[in-house]
């Protein structure tokens, strides 16, 4: 038998030859994980840089599509304020005109610019602008404007289910869809090469609207005196500020001359604000170094915790020594002091009375003090201003809190957005007022007169009248009337024809009252013939004479209407011709006593209630007399108006509350009619007291212990224009709608 031996190096060869087949599979492995893990991670990288191109294409996308919105909004509001109308409610009947308008006016400013893409189309109610490049090789967006309703949209689908539209009335819904005052803007934009864009929308509704955004808006120069608050931007575009007096602007501080420490520090205040904050606002801003500058620890004088410094914080310090956060009654003593009662009344009562803290017995942070809660626009400049009337400091013309809006100037000089407004004579149309005034005021009073069983409190009329010196009450009179007297009457959509110059006493006035005059009034002495001066009862123009409609006249009186209304209630409004030029000493209107607008009143339609809410008083080219010379703190001599009040020019004293808007067609220039030379300063429209030497000719301060009253005006948005002022129209976005989204 024979045995096999194996020698060890052969078994070792074997064993190298199994090792070297090991290898090679787990190479082979190895080799298969490796490319699979490469593959992946090159998958990954690819999808990364994919997916950072889209996020990069997306982010592009939409940052165009809100560059688009922005630019587009811009051209609108360019466009918006070249298209105007009479309608003070904007509806459905006028919108569909409107928007025609809009509509070209917005493509012809958008043909031929050099970055259109393609030119402005437009189908059917759409217009479809752009594309439009954002930059050279940069992503291109596309705007399509469409009226509401729009075709085929689900007004009650969950998108509309939410605020705004929820909360509109009614609330939008398949039964009650958007309509045509509403536009939809839909911006998209795209960023890619062709066939792989990526695309983002945004879209946001706009509302046809027709808004005069002023709290006041006048065309002659305004004196806002102390204890007056004015919530809402105020405008003058009086501009003849080399004359004396001649400054577009003149308001007072509240708080000078409540007590002689107090006006110390106000003064002190004031100076410290002409270095360190010349901007017109009237406060320091704590977290700004130039405005702190030389004040040593200034948040010590912060005492309402505002992060600024006004002379309402001084007033606050003063009043409230025991550091309670509030000043109540006592401590300003109002009981024995007028002054400091209007004041303390004044700011716990201004702005709206649903607010927290109105009329709480407490004036703290929740009354929000400020003298003027907007922007103060000015057409004049800086320098013209400074270098005339002002004397080098127009500063000490602007006193008391101004706090405008976030991204506004509290004084803004050369305001482009006055230029909107002409508010001349020939933009008011009064015809509809006149054919509701159908009322003839003899037959109304001598029926009332006839019947009367007699007594201090029955109707009656004096007809042979009884004089008085005009502006009634004022400290320089500038002629005389007798006027016919009516008492105790009412009287229903009533005209009262032009030269009735009368006296209403505690007389009741339903409906439209439409008061006539002579609106040709042109020639230069119309104002001027038949004056007499009061001091004497002599003719103070005695060797005039004018032509009124081709005829020679020695007396305007007949021609025209200056009527005073004392304690009457209007339940309903007043409207007026409107006279071609403004001739204060002839038409003119006064209100004294106790007045009251009752536009809400049971004696009117519904449709008399919403049409007087939109103005109780419409007197275009009007002089307008509201409240008392001397009597600031007589409760009976009071005013309450709403709406948007209309006046060639306008005063205000005593005891006035406006819900609304003021404003004033009289742009008055030196040489012109009514003036008889550099005198367009003195005809201004005048909120509280003044003395002549500052410009108002009519009157001197009240006798102390009287006060100085308290006049509250609010612009109200939420009130539609009345019909006939011909303005601009807005298309104006509502930022609630806003919704982003993708390529439809």
């Amino acid at each position: 038998m024979r045995i096999a031996i194996h020698s060890k190096q052969s078994r070792n060869r074997r064993g190298r030859r199994h090792q070297r087949g090991a290898a090679a599979v787990l190479a082979m492995m190895f080799l298969v994980i490796f490319s699979s893990l490469a593959a992946a991670m090159a998958i990954v990288s690819q999808g990364n840089l994919t997916t950072a191109d889209s996020q990069m294409k997306i982010s592009r996308s939409l940052a165009g599509a809100e560059t688009g919105l922005r630019f587009m909004i811009y051209r609108i509001n360019l466009v918006t304020p070249t298209i105007k109308t009479k309608s003070g409610l904007i509806d459905s009947t006028t919108a569909t005109s409107l928007w025609t308008s809009v509509r070209t006016a917005l493509a012809a400013s958008f043909a031929n610019e050099p970055h259109n893409i393609a030119e402005p189309v437009v189908t059917g109610t759409s217009l479809k602008i752009g594309p439009i490049a954002v930059a050279p090789g940069e992503p291109q967006f596309t705007a399509t404007l469409t009226p509401h309703p729009l075709t085929g949209e689900n007004y009650s689908s969950a998108y509309y289910q939410r605020p705004p539209y929820s909360q509109m009335v009614p609330a939008v819904s398949s039964s009650k869809p958007l309509d045509n005052t509403w536009v939809r803007i839909r911006v998209e934009c795209a960023d890619g090469p062709a066939g792989h864009k990526i695309t983002r929308s945004i879209q946001m509704d706009l509302r046809l609207e027709k808004k005069i955004k002023y709290a006041i808006l006048s065309k002659n120069r305004l004196m806002i005196g102390q204890n007056v608050m004015i919530q809402g931007p105020i405008g003058s575009k009086f501009t003849e500020t080399s004359l004396a007096n001649g400054n577009p602007v003149q308001i007072k501080s509240d708080f000078f001359g409540l007590d002689s420490t107090l006006d110390q520090k106000l003064t002190a205040f004031y100076n410290t604000l002409k270095t360190n904050n010349p901007s017109g606002d009237n406060r320091i801003n704590l977290s700004n170094s130039t405005q702190t500058a030389g004040i040593t620890n200034p948040a010590q004088y912060d005492t309402n915790h505002d992060g600024y410094i006004s002379e309402y914080d001084f007033f606050l310090a003063h009043y409230d020594k025991a550091s309670k956060g509030y000043i109540n009654a006592t401590d300003m003593d109002t009981g024995s002091n007028v002054r400091a009662a209007q004041i303390f009344s004044l700011i716990d009562t201004f702005g709206d009375p649903t607010r927290t803290g109105y009329n709480d017995g407490k004036i703290d942070d929740n009354d929000r003090y400020a003298k003027i809660r907007g922007e103060v626009m000015l057409s004049t400049d800086v320098s013209s201003w400074n270098n005339g009337a002002a004397g080098g400091d127009y500063l000490k013309y602007v006193q008391g809190l101004i706090t405008p809006d976030a991204g506004q100037s509290a004084l803004a000089f050369q305001s482009s957005a006055l230029d909107n407004y002409t508010l001349a004579a020939s933009d008011f149309d009064v015809s509809a007022y006149r054919a509701l005034a159908t009322g003839d005021l003899a037959a109304q009073a001598t029926q009332q007169a006839q019947n009367s069983p007699g007594g201090a409190a029955a109707p009656s009329m004096d007809l042979t009248g009884t004089a008085e010196a005009v502006p009634y009450g004022a400290a320089h009179p500038y002629d005389m009337y007798t006027r016919p007297v009516y008492k105790n009457m009412t009287f229903t959509n009533v005209k009262i024809p032009k030269g009735s110059n009368a006296l209403f006493i505690n007389c009741k006035f339903i409906g439209c009252t439409f008061v006539e005059t002579t609106t040709a009034n042109t020639d230069a002495n119309y104002n001027y013939v038949g004056m007499v001066d009061p001091a004497t009862g002599s003719y103070s123009h005695y060797d005039k004479a004018a032509v009124v409609n081709g005829q020679s006249v020695t007396d305007t009186k007949p021609l025209a209407n200056n009527i005073r209304f004392d304690d009457c209630k209007f339940e309903g409004g007043v409207v007026t011709d409107v006279p071609s030029n403004f001739t204060q000493v002839r038409n003119k209107l006064a209100f004294t006593g106790t007045t009251v607008f009752d536009p809400n009143a049971a004696s009117l339609t519904d449709t008399q209630k919403a049409l007087f809410q939109r103005s109780t008083l419409l007197a275009p080219q009007y002089s307008v007399e509201l409240g008392t010379f001397t009597s600031p703190n007589d409760s009976t001599e009071t005013v309450k108006l709403t709406g948007t009040i209309v006046a060639g020019i306008i005063d205000m004293r005593g005891q006035v509350t406006v819900d609304g808007s003021l404003l004033t067609t009289f742009a008055p220039a030196a040489g012109s009619l009514p003036m008889l030379g550099n005198e367009s300063p003195d005809y201004n429209t005048t909120l509280g007291y003044f003395g002549s030497s500052e410009g108002d000719k009519e009157e001197e301060m009240p006798a102390s212990g009287q006060g100085l009253g308290k006049i509250q005006i609010r612009y109200n948005g939420t009130r539609p224009l009345p019909d006939g002022i011909l303005g601009p129209i807005q298309l104006t976005p509502n930022l609630g709608t806003y919704s982003e989204g993708g390529a439809q």
